[in-house]
């Protein structure tokens, strides 16, 4: 079952690692990681979905949800967060998420050099079927494919894809997608020039761990102790510099800023 990440415990925030572990991941996730904070509890409005394997090693699964206004609102269609090598990516359908590519599927003659197999994969992946049709995630650690299929399946055998590049203001983000999925099946490999780290990522992470910390009801001070260490805060919180207060306003500043509705841009 997929599920939802639940809001950080009280002394969670503290630590860095849980924070760090999302720097590889792209754009997408951090939209993710903002919303389900604006959420709070109210994420449970997620539907969790039924999963079944296909294959085990790398797991090959497949995910059913329920009939669904899948585009309506600003949720992803699932958060595979217990499924290995899976955990951390989120599923976002199209007119949220532009380099999530569209393509029709269709059954491959036998033999044809272009055609894609889900089963052929050698990295972990997820399909997630709905009514109105499929989506495959295809993953690689924080770094993933996101794929729309509109007509078609892919779970019944190699399928000669045919790809949607008309949308004139998101094409140049869908050709990168499929730069990746060219390069992923030529190769067997995601290529690490076509994935760059994002430059902002470490202040995301900052400013998101300052806000579950605010929002544990720490003060600026112990915010600052937990980044920047104490013995650093303890000598220069009341020095001639406001560096540190003005460094953990800024984070929380960003935080505020992107829960609030700035993740949205996150998915442009």
């Amino acid at each position: 079952m997929a599920t939802i990440i639940r809001a950080d415990a009280a002394s969670a925030w503290r630590d860095r690692a849980r924070y760090d572990r999302l720097l590889g991941f792209d754009k997408a996730t951090w939209a993710w990681e903002c919303l389900r904070r604006s959420l709070g509890n109210e994420s449970v409005a997620l539907r969790h979905a039924r999963w079944r394997m296909l294959r085990a090693k790398p797991p090959l699964r497949v995910l059913t949800i329920g009939p669904r206004s899948v585009c309506r609102g600003p949720f992803p269609l699932a958060v595979p967060d217990d499924i290995a090598g899976l955990a951390g990516h989120v599923f976002w359908c199209g007119e949220l998420h532009p380099p999530v590519l569209a393509v029709d599927a269709a059954p491959a003659p036998g033999g044809a050099v272009d055609a894609f197999h889900l089963r052929a994969l050698r990295h972990p992946a997820v399909v997630l079927c709905h009514r109105g049709g499929e989506h495959l995630l295809i993953a690689d650690g924080p770094r993933c494919i996101r794929i729309e299929v509109r007509s078609g399946t892919l779970l019944e055998g190699p399928v000669r894809l045919d790809y949607h590049l008309s949308d004139r203001a998101n094409v140049a983000a869908k050709l990168l997608t499929l730069r990746r999925l060219i390069a992923l099946c030529r190769l067997g490999r995601f290529p690490r020039t076509l994935f760059p780290l994002e430059r902002r990522a470490r202040r995301w992470a900052l400013a998101l761990q300052a806000w579950d910390g605010r929002h544990a009801g720490a003060s600026h001070k112990e915010i600052a102790c937990v980044i920047h260490g104490t013995a650093l805060v303890e000598r220069d919180w009341f020095g001639r510099s406001d560096y540190l207060r003005t460094h953990v306003k800024r984070l929380l500043r960003t935080a505020d800023t992107l829960i609030g509705g700035r993740w949205r841009h996150l998915l442009r």
